[in-house]
């Protein structure tokens, strides 16, 4: 599970510039220094610009990287279903492993920031990343789940964490800072296919992933990050609104996006294979969805200068599902990488656009943002789950794809719903269909 950057700007929470000493008052220079070698606490040193700079060039560094690991097992999908002699049915099982696991990694990930630091969040969600992944060289269909589980749950701490602290860090152009680090996970996305179709062995790959891994680690431990806001925390913390009547609404929208994201950038190599010469080649289809992911949200500020929100969302939906229904019928290599790429360029922009909404009609630092936020990562694992399931039962792998185009065509009523809300203080009880 990753999370976007939206095309409009976070709202500030005011002028937050204070010194970080007033938090540690009383405090002797020697205690916080043995605070901070123990709890990895986050920097006390006011940001300067160059250091905030350098912040965020390593979180995108790191974003790289994470990219590669959350599109993990798109990809590799096809050669562990051979290495492991598993159905389809069951190959579709990890997925749930991966994004339920990181669905608890991201709801503990605020706790654990509260409680300590970005960094302690940010370290111990790389080491699990680690630990996974590299356990997944020699492991079985057994071993293998548990490890999709751990480097998931590292995937839940860490990548909300380091969206958290760059938005932290440059707190005079957080959407721009945000939309850069994602923009970033998505170069990963893209990198991850063709680095395994240059290693051209599964271990070889699995082994360069980690050795990635092991120095995002040593980076993430070594590079300064950020102080929480604390202040800011009690106060949102305290504040009592009518937003939770949108949630529903709002949850459910990002449970279905987000598992058409999943279901089609985790299944298309392997549905795809039978139409390649071998699975390294067959990658050449998440390669296209990702390039025309990454073009869709690149393109998108541009087209929302032309476009309202809602109708761009639709439109969206639209291109997204006619990519997924070109797929289905797709025989020949071009035809599968020419619908490949209509479905990235229409599932790219919509889930910015429906955090924008969750932005403006409950904030960013509600809990119900979070539940929000839990909801797209259960998405993103059982529809890629029942995905597999389906094709299965049918006997046919890509019937399984009915799933996302039914989400897609519960998506359109739901986008005009979200339309019609406005804001927060405003917002009446909402009933999902009327």
């Amino acid at each position: 599970m990753h999370f976007p950057g939206s095309y409009t700007r976070i709202p500030a929470q005011g002028a937050r510039q204070e010194h970080l000493s007033s938090e540690h008052g009383g405090e002797s220079f020697g205690q916080k220094c043995q605070d901070d070698s123990i709890f990895m606490s986050d920097s006390v040193s006011p940001f300067t610009p160059r250091r905030t700079a350098l912040f965020t060039f390593a979180a995108c560094g790191l974003f790289v990287v994470l990219g590669i690991v959350t599109t993990l097992l798109g990809p590799i999908l096809p050669l562990l279903s051979v290495h492991w002699s598993i159905s389809i049915a069951q190959a579709g099982i990890l997925f749930s492993w991966q994004f339920i696991s990181s669905v608890v990694g991201a709801l503990l990930s605020g706790a654990l920031v509260a409680k300590r630091s970005f960094k302690t969040a940010i370290v111990l969600g790389i080491a699990l990343c680690l630990a996974g992944v590299a356990s997944l060289v020699t492991a079985d269909w057994t071993v293998g789940r548990y490890a999709v589980g751990c480097y998931g749950f590292g995937l839940g701490l860490a990548l909300p964490a380091i969206n958290l602290a760059v938005a932290e860090a440059n707190k005079t152009r957080q959407a721009a800072s945000v939309s850069l680090l994602n923009f970033a996970w998505g170069i990963g996305a893209v990198a991850g296919p063709k680095l395994l179709r240059l290693a051209h062995d599964l271990t070889s790959y699995l082994i360069l992933v980690v050795a990635a891994l092991l120095v995002g680690l040593l980076a993430a431990y070594l590079q300064p990050t950020p102080a929480r806001n604390r202040d800011e925390q009690r106060s949102e913390g305290a504040q009592s609104s009518p937003v939770w009547n949108v949630v529903p609404l709002l949850a459910i929208s990002m449970f279905l996006y987000c598992g058409v994201e999943s279901a089609i950038s985790g299944w298309i190599a392997t549905l795809a294979l039978p139409n390649f010469a071998n699975a390294y080649i067959a990658t050449n289809a998440n390669v296209a969805f990702w390039i025309f992911f990454l073009a869709g949200r690149a393109f998108a500020p541009a087209v929302l200068r032309r476009m309202r929100e809602e109708k761009f969302l639709l439109l969206s939906i639209f291109i997204s599902a006619t990519g997924v229904f070109a797929f289905y019928f797709a025989r020949n290599q071009a035809s599968i990488l020419g619908a490949c790429a209509l479905a990235g360029a229409g599932v790219g922009p919509g889930f910015p656009l429906l955090i924008a909404r969750v932005s403006e009609l409950i904030g960013t630092q509600h809990p119900a943002a979070t539940f929000c936020f839990a909801f797209a990562g259960i998405g993103g694992g059982l529809l890629s789950t029942f995905v597999g399931l389906l094709g299965a039962r049918l006997g046919q792998p890509r019937a399984g794809l009915l799933l996302p185009l039914l989400a897609l065509a519960i998506l359109v009523p739901l986008a005009r719903r979200l339309a019609g809300l406005g804001a927060p203080e405003t917002v009446p009880s909402t009933k999902l269909f009327t």
